[in-house]
């Protein structure tokens, strides 16, 4: 998403909750032989992702979002309808990815982390920044989909 903060709205505390287990998930896990497989896959998602918002391209970023997709911010929790209600006001004009972790969590299921920085105006405000992200993509008839988003800005 990579990303975003623009994407979503409150429900912070269950975001947090959410992709806490699925770290402490992973990190329980052995390490997997399948890792630079993961890590490769979990990037291309990632620009997958940045690439729609970069290009304003709603039916690209359509194809990639589950129907029961989750974002999180401090203030907000979008849905699918909020999303695509509101991505003609994202406007991503640059984002650098500063730190990545990917971890696949089961066959089906990968997390990616990042910290990044990003110039971007949401509905005309400057919501430029150092940010953290997590987004985690699940694996449906073949297809990788963005399950959850959560955003954070970092001081």
């Amino acid at each position: 998403m990579n990303s975003r903060t623009h994407r979503f709205g409150p429900g912070m505390t269950m975001a947090v909750l959410l992709l806490g287990s699925a770290i402490m998930f992973a990190g329980s896990q052995s390490s997997n032989p399948r890792s630079a497989e993961s890590s490769a896959e979990g990037a291309a998602l990632d620009r997958q992702l940045t690439e729609a918002y970069l290009r304003q391209d709603w039916a690209a970023l359509e194809k990639i979002v589950a129907p029961d997709y989750s974002g999180f911010t401090l203030d907000e929790q979008w849905n699918l309808s909020t999303l695509k209600r509101e991505f003609p006001k994202v406007h991503l004009v640059d984002l650098t990815v500063e730190r990545q972790q990917i971890k696949r969590l089961r066959p089906d299921l990968i997390l990616v982390s990042d910290v990044f920085t990003m110039h971007e105006t949401y509905a005309g405000q400057d919501i430029s920044g150092h940010y953290w992200s997590s987004d985690i993509w699940v694996r449906r008839n073949g297809k990788w989909l963005l399950l959850v988003e959560q955003e954070v800005p970092l001081k």
